[in-house]
């Protein structure tokens, strides 16, 4: 009865900003730092933080950037630029990078590409009142 008193005591000061959670710890006796850790979830001294899992992951999510945005700006590049006219095909440059870095992850690519392609048309697609080039 009393450990649990102590126990309360010292959550609610933690919780209202009274102790800071290494004093907290001490404050009950019997109650180690690493048992305190454990019980406000933060990473005890032998576990791995997850401060090192997201930095991974923000590697990750760079390297992919690194990837995706070059062929993102060509594409915007060939969308909005005077280059191709409407029903103009692409250059041959730009072709070959729309195929290996984009119409081969499409779901249907094989149904796109079919026996072999004669060539990459840019057009514009009239819906509605949308006027968008494709």
């Amino acid at each position: 009865m009393a450990l649990a008193a102590a126990l309360a005591w010292a959550v609610t000061r933690v919780l209202c900003g009274g102790l800071t959670p290494a004093a907290s710890a001490t404050a009950i006796p019997g109650l180690s730092l690493r048992i305190h850790r454990q019980l406000c979830g933060l990473p005890t001294a032998d576990e791995p933080s997850s401060v090192g899992e997201a930095h991974a992951w923000e590697e990750a999510e760079a390297e992919i950037l690194r990837d995706v945005k070059p062929v993102v700006e060509l594409v915007k590049d060939i969308l909005h630029s005077g280059r191709y006219a409407n029903g103009g095909y692409l250059s041959s440059n730009d072709e070959k990078v729309v195929v290996e870095k984009l119409l081969s992850h499409h779901p249907r690519a094989e149904d796109k590409i079919g026996c072999g392609l004669d060539g990459i048309m840019v057009s514009i697609l009239r819906k509605l009142i949308y006027k968008n080039r494709c």
